[in-house]
């Protein structure tokens, strides 16, 4: 346990159900992701169960039977970039600003550091404030920012930039 009754621990295929109702409850918001749905729960469930361990984490936080978040880190295949690892987070919306993407983020390095992973990288819609705020107070820093890049409302012209983080692990990464 993290916090008093939050607990973070590996996903299982048998999560899938549960993650893919929290991700349909957050693409409908249509306000922090940039995909119009979620996977569907077999294709998840077969994901958790098959990706390689070193290649890929999968994350849930549970609150007693609520599923609170959920956190998923991906390295690339090839050598040049498998020293970073690109990051989703989610978190229900009766849990957010309640430490569990925090306690997602935190568990999720010591992960980084065993498989050798050097940086965490992520997108974030630039209007999504509080997102940014935890990635920030996490150590993240703004590394791109690509204007109008996220269509807000389909055929409207109306958009969002969407932002680039990144974070070095360890000291001797640190960016110059």
């Amino acid at each position: 346990m993290t916090r008093t009754g939050l607990e973070v621990r590996s996903a299982r295929p048998g999560d899938a159900g549960a993650v893919t109702r929290l991700l349909d409850v957050i693409y409908s918001e249509q306000r922090w992701f940039v995909g119009d749905a979620a996977a569907s729960a077999s294709s998840l469930a077969a994901r958790i169960a098959a990706d390689d361990p070193s290649r890929s984490l999968y994350l849930v936080a549970v609150v007693g039977r609520d599923l609170a978040g959920w956190l998923e880190l991906h390295r690339s295949p090839v050598w040049r970039l498998e020293h970073v690892a690109v990051l989703t987070l989610a978190v229900a919306p009766a849990y957010r600003r309640h430490g569990v993407g925090r306690s997602l983020l935190r568990r999720s390095y010591e992960w980084c550091r065993r498989e050798g992973v050097l940086k965490v990288s992520l997108n974030v819609r630039a209007g999504n404030t509080a997102a940014i705020a935890l990635y920030e107070s996490e150590g993240f820093a703004l590394e791109g920012r690509e204007r109008r890049q996220v269509r807000v409302e389909p055929g409207r012209d109306e958009f969002e930039d969407n932002l680039i983080m990144g974070k070095w692990l360890g000291d001797a990464h640190q960016a110059g």
